[in-house]
C-alpha cells in the first residue's frame, strides 16, 4: 500500500503531513510524468512494529520513477527508516530531475538516498544524523552530493546562487559529485530559484515546522 500516489500531474504540492505505518512506500510517482511537484515539510515516521531488517526501521520511503519527473524534496523529517528515502529512477529511457534539499535525515539504519538509472539529483543543505549510508548512488544514477567547499563553489558558479553543503554527523561518507547534474539542472527554475538554508540550521527548523498543524 502507498499512502500517496502521484499519477500524471503537474504543479502539485504534498505539504505538512505526518505519515507512519504504511505497507510499502510513503509516496510514489507513477510512470507518467509528475512535473513541478514539491514534497515539503512532512514528517515521515519510520518507527514500525514490522520491518524488513527486523530492527523497527521502515525500509521504503519514496519512489520517484515517472517519465520526466521534476520534483523538489525539501524540509522534510525522515526518521527511523532503513532505505530508499527517496529512490529515484530505475527505468531506461525515463528521466527524473530531483532536488533534495534542507531535509533532516535522522537515525537511518541502512541508506537514505538511492539514485538509479535516468535520475539527475542535486543533494544540498541536508543534515544527516546517524545515517549508515547517506547515499548509495551508483554509476547508473547521476548525483551531485555537496560535501566540500569546492563542491559548493562549483555548484554556486553554475547555478548563479549560493549552494549549501550537506552535514554528515555520525554518518557514512559520500563521494558522488557528477558535475553533469549541475549543467542539466541549471535550466530548472525551481532549482535555480530555491534559496537553501545552511545545513546547520536544518534540524531545528525541520523539527519545529514539519508535520501536521504547523504553519510556516
Amino acid at each position: 500500500m502507498h499512502v500517496g500516489q502521484i499519477l500524471r500531474c503537474c504543479d502539485f504540492k504534498i505539504d505538512h503531513n505526518y505519515i507512519k505505518n504504511v505497507g510499502r512506500q510513503f509516496i510514489v510517482t507513477g510512470f507518467d510524468p509528475a512535473t513541478q511537484v514539491t514534497i515539503s515539510n512532512n514528517f515521515f515516521d519510520g518507527q514500525a512494529t514490522y520491518s524488513t531488517g527486523c530492527d523497527g526501521h521502515h525500509y521504503w520511503v519514496a519512489l520517484f520513477a515517472g517519465k520526466s519527473d521534476t520534483i523538489t524534496f525539501a524540509r522534510n523529517y525522515v526518521y527511523y527508516t532503513a532505505g530508499r528515502g527517496p529512490h529515484t529512477g530505475g527505468t531506461s529511457g525515463y528521466y527524473q530531475w530531483v532536488h533534495i534539499t534542507n531535509n533532516y535525515f535522522n537515525n537511518i539504519s541502512g541508506h537514505a538516498i538511492d539514485s538509479s538509472t535516468g535520475s539527475v539529483v542535486l543533494v544540498e543543505g541536508n543534515y544527516f544524523n546517524s545515517v549508515t549510508t547517506p547515499s548509495v548512488s551508483g554509476s547508473a544514477g547521476n548525483e551531485y552530493f555537496i560535501t566540500s567547499s569546492s563542491h559548493v563553489s562549483t555548484c554556486t558558479s553554475t547555478m548563479g546562487r549560493t549552494c549549501q553543503a550537506n552535514t554528515l554527523a555520525s554518518s557514512g561518507s559520500v563521494s558522488h559529485a557528477n558535475t553533469a547534474v549541475l549543467t542539466t539542472l541549471e535550466s530548472q527554475s525551481a532549482v535555480v530559484s530555491y534559496v537553501p538554508m545552511a545545513a546547520s540550521a536544518v534540524p531545528a527548523f525541520v523539527l519545529a515546522n514539519a508535520g501536521t498543524g504547523k504553519i510556516n
